[in-house]
């Protein structure tokens, strides 16, 4: 049987670790959504570091299986990595798949060079088709000049046997192909899609944070939800919480997450003089109860994709604040870029958080157009159907 003439088209879905964030929720709902009367769907994970918190719940909620490869990991290791490459190898021989489609960097290099290979003894027609998508990319603020371009060049390899390659916001497919990357005819853009209904229908303002965390009731809550890494910038979180303080003391800030600069963080807050008015959390799994507390999501970042925190955030009324890079102005209405910062200005931040906290009624009417265009742009319904139409059409 030939792979065109099957009834469903059978999809692998590769990526490096299920790590809390976006491309993790991602790939969890789109292996759910996708085993249906058209698509059979398997999805294969790597190993988070320990850290990094995980997705299962989520997997496990979902009835999703996951395929764990233990070699497959973030971090550059040869012998991890060849061991990787064969186990790919093999599983791909047993599910005999119709489209192998990784996400995320590591996923990318592991699952498509195994595709590549298994290729070369495929007949034309029977080519395992090749899809990757980019969340974000790591050519800027995350490695040494040397391995960056390392990362490039073999980006760019992968892209020549890449049959379609997804960027999920129009900036981040412009900074894509600068860096040469893929073809000039498979690029696609096709945004995120998340389970958004039950952002929109949390009530605001439960104080449940406040009550779980013995926060006083007259609080108003800023906060973060990340990963706690060097990418993020939340020093500079810090940094604004101070300012913002030192000019509003009922404020109080939330850290939810965790990772490996937990340690460093803590100190700086002492540092500062503001531990008193910042809680960490760790990793929380109820983040429309977060939403639904905090009155501003403030990112910090260097360097985005398309952030889910912003996201949820907006789908559930929440005033954001944001850094200006990568994906990030995609997720604003032109009204609502106003509240884009420049990455370094701590004074930036400060006066566009202050804006929301001081006028309630543009408050109201901004969280409310952001909260409309996010639900309308980013819910799972449409990712799959985007998807669905891109998955058949690699055989038409």
């Amino acid at each position: 049987m030939t792979i065109r003439s099957r009834k469903k088209l059978k999809i692998m879905r590769v990526i490096a670790r299920l790590n809390v964030g976006g491309p993790a929720i991602h790939t969890i709902l789109l292996t759910d959504g996708m085993n249906n009367d058209t698509f059979e769907t398997m999805l294969v994970s790597g190993r988070e570091a320990e850290q990094e918190g995980n997705m299962h719940y989520l997997a496990r909620e979902k009835n999703v299986d996951i395929n764990h490869f233990p070699h497959l990991q973030r971090e550059l290791s040869p012998m991890k990595d060849a061991k990787a490459f064969w186990e790919m190898v093999k599983l791909i021989r047993q599910f005999n798949p119709d489209i192998i489609h990784t996400h995320t960097a590591k996923a990318g290099f592991i699952g498509r060079a195994a595709a590549i290979y298994l290729n070369t003894f495929r007949s034309a027609e029977n080519k395992i088709k090749i899809v990757h998508t980019f969340h974000g990319h790591v050519f800027h603020s995350y490695f040494s000049t040397l391995k960056t371009n390392l990362f490039i060049n073999i980006e760019r390899f992968l892209g020549k046997f890449s049959d379609i390659i997804i960027t999920i916001t129009p900036k981040q497919q412009i900074e894509i192909k600068d860096f040469g990357i893929g073809t000039q005819i498979n690029h696609q853009i096709v945004p995120l899609g998340l389970d958004l209904r039950k952002f929109k229908e949390k009530p605001r303002m439960p104080k449940s944070l406040h009550q779980q965390y013995n926060i006083p009731e007259d609080r108003i809550l800023i906060g973060t939800v990340a990963r706690f890494t060097a990418i993020k910038n939340l020093s500079l979180f810090l940094e604004i919480a101070a300012k913002l303080i030192e000019r509003n003391d009922k404020l109080h800030f939330m850290m939810v997450g965790d990772g490996e600069d937990r340690e460093m963080l803590e100190a700086k807050a002492a540092e500062l003089g503001i531990s008193d008015s910042v809680t960490f959390t760790g990793f929380l799994s109820d983040l429309p109860s977060v939403f639904a507390d905090l009155s501003i999501l403030l990112l910090t970042s260097k360097n985005e994709g398309s952030p889910v925190s912003i996201i949820e955030a907006m789908t559930s009324g929440t005033g954001v604040v944001a850094s200006n890079v990568g994906g990030v102005p995609d997720l604003f209405t032109e009204e609502g870029k106003y509240f884009l910062c420049e990455p370094t200005n701590i004074d930036d931040y400060v006066e566009k958080t202050e804006k929301l906290l001081t006028d309630q009624e543009f408050y109201n009417h901004i969280t409310t157009v952001q909260q409309d265009f996010i639900y309308n742009k980013f819910n799972i319904d449409r990712l799959i159907q985007d998807l669905s139409v891109t998955y058949q059409n690699l055989f038409s």
